[in-house]
């Protein structure tokens, strides 16, 4: 239900695709290309969550966030029960990504804890990249020929 959700936000020029944490950083729905797998995005989770609590130290809680790389941003929205993390273009249309934000976060935000819920008990938590063994930790993946 969560990805069909999020296949919504791609409906915006310049969005690669969305996921979604609950606030313990346990990934609870996706749509992305198949390179992001659910242990990547798991790590990203505990890394937003990491993010987040450094952010609020200061005793405010932040609404949203945006991280600029060399090709992509990533968009993260603080909801009740989670993140909502999107991944687009650094020349995708602001006004319209955040409009498409709000209404995702207000369809997304009632159904996290019970997906988070239904993933946990369906398989094990993945290791961790330093768990990994050396050979496929080191792996980069790329996305449309960039480092990702």
């Amino acid at each position: 239900m969560i990805a069909q959700i999020l296949a919504g936000m791609r409906d915006v020029d310049g969005v690669h695709g969305s996921f979604v944490v609950t606030r313990t950083g346990a990934l609870a729905g996706k749509d992305l290309p198949p390179m992001f797998d659910d242990a990547v995005l798991t790590e990203v989770g505990r890394r937003v969550v990491r993010l987040h609590d450094g952010l609020c130290a200061g005793g405010e809680d932040f609404e949203h966030c945006v991280m600029r790389f060399a090709d992509h941003k990533l968009y993260l929205r603080s909801v009740p029960n989670g993140f909502l993390c999107v991944l687009s273009t650094n020349s995708v249309n602001t006004p319209a990504l955040k409009m498409a934000l709000t209404l995702t976060a207000r369809r997304v935000d009632p159904l996290i804890m019970d997906a988070a819920a239904g993933a946990s008990s369906a398989s094990a938590t993945p290791p961790r990249a330093s768990e990994v063994p050396g050979s496929a930790s080191r792996r980069q993946a790329t996305y449309r020929g960039h480092r990702v």
